[in-house]
């Protein structure tokens, strides 16, 4: 037993499948865990009860810390930090039961994405993917494998997506949703950029008796193809455009590689003139909390969901220098008090030599490859920081 509470109740109501990589979590922000597709055969509506969830979830109960949530929350909370397990209000204990049907069901439909956001990898980006396949890895010290090719992601590339759908594996997934659909509350489609499956229509009307089905998009596709979809969705009531975005101009162009700024503003517009849903994902890091209070301002009538981000670790808000994050903390003080105390929690660290060591190697290799970016968009202090002095 501990002193502190290391209780959870996301991880009693959230199950997040990734049929591409063949795992689940048992929170989007855990590690993931492999699935055994012959126990799941044999306990058909049980993803959520495997061996490795329900003995989580007793550890919680008797206030243990569990590896999985390693990943994010224990660390980010060790620092100080607002973690997703904060945010969510899953400190406050609601359950008790140790098997349980989820009430939320995330599933990434495919690392499809015209995208490479600079916090993400190529578990969930194609592009990120090719850019290690044809670029080779990242030269980061002591990174992890989502900068290293390997023998699966050379597979993966050659499937089309078709060959993904179509698996038994999905096929366990159907009936898993049979199962457990009654209870749910909530599906979210995530990727990858879900608007790019050929499938996501026929995927959200299957899911039409799901109370709230969630989307999740960058907005990295075509506007001909986000109109047709549109088009397509106004006739479902339950669905809910979720958009990944963080920051405005040069930032957004840096930070969500490949879409350019006034095409993610025609794409949006586009959006707000379906009357369907929608809201933000705000995903913080170091790299583009420089461009989030204009971001706010500009859209801050809509419901944004803020979160700082925990992986790569080099990324946290927390790896800047004092002269930045002192303007940041300057820049936000008009910002709503919540807004305002997670952004501060979060930047309050001392960043590792180690942190400013690697964001400099990434920014090195990002920039190198992509030809059209320039790291002039930083503050002149955080560059000297990392020890870059010398930007086109």
């Amino acid at each position: 037993m501990s002193d502190r509470d290391y209780y959870c109740s996301v991880k009693f109501r959230t199950l997040k499948i990734d049929l591409e990589r063949k795992t689940t979590y048992n929170c989007d922000a855990a590690k993931p865990h492999p699935i055994n597709f012959e126990w799941w055969k044999n306990n058909p509506g049980q993803l959520f009860n495997t061996e490795v969830n329900v003995n989580e979830r007793r550890m919680m109960l008797n206030n243990q810390r569990n590896s999985s949530c390693e990943q994010n929350c224990w660390p980010a909370e060790d620092r100080g930090a607002t973690s997703f397990r904060i945010l969510r209000k899953g400190d406050q204990r609601t359950c008790s039961d140790i098997e349980v049907s989820p009430e939320s069901l995330d599933i990434t439909i495919s690392s499809d994405c015209n995208l490479s956001c600079s916090y993400c990898c190529k578990e969930f980006s194609s592009q990120w993917r090719r850019d290690i396949l044809k670029n080779g890895d990242y030269k980061i010290t002591n990174g992890d494998e989502r900068y290293k090719k390997n023998q699966f992601d050379m597979v993966l590339e050659k499937l089309s997506q078709n060959a993904k759908l179509n698996t038994p594996s999905n096929q366990l997934l159907n009936k898993e949703l049979e199962l457990i659909g009654p209870n749910l509350k909530k599906v979210m489609l995530t990727g990858g950029e879900p608007l790019l499956n050929n499938s996501l229509i026929e995927i959200v009307k299957n899911l039409k008796k799901i109370p709230k089905v969630v989307l999740y998009t960058g907005l990295g596709v075509s506007l001909s193809r986000i109109d047709r979809i549109l088009k397509e969705l106004t006739t479902y009531d339950n669905i809910r455009l979720e958009i990944s975005a963080e920051s405005t101009d040069k930032f957004l162009e840096f930070n969500r590689y490949g879409i350019k700024w006034k095409d993610f503003q025609k794409r949006l517009d586009l959006i707000i003139a379906s009357n369907i849903e929608l809201g933000f994902t705000c995903t913080l890091t170091n790299l583009n909390i420089f461009g989030f209070k204009e971001f706010y301002e500009l859209y801050k009538a809509y419901p944004l969901n803020i979160r700082s981000a925990f992986q790569p670790l080099m990324m946290s808000v927390h790896v800047l220098d004092e002269q930045s994050k002192q303007h940041i903390l300057k820049e936000i003080e008009s910002l709503p008090e919540d807004i305002k105390m997670q952004i501060t929690n979060s930047i309050k660290a001392i960043p590792t030599e180690q942190e400013r060591i690697n964001i400099k190697e990434f920014l090195i290799e990002f920039t190198s490859r992509r030809k059209d970016l320039s790291l002039s968009i930083f503050p002149k202090s955080f560059l000297d920081w990392i020890g870059i002095n010398h930007v086109v």
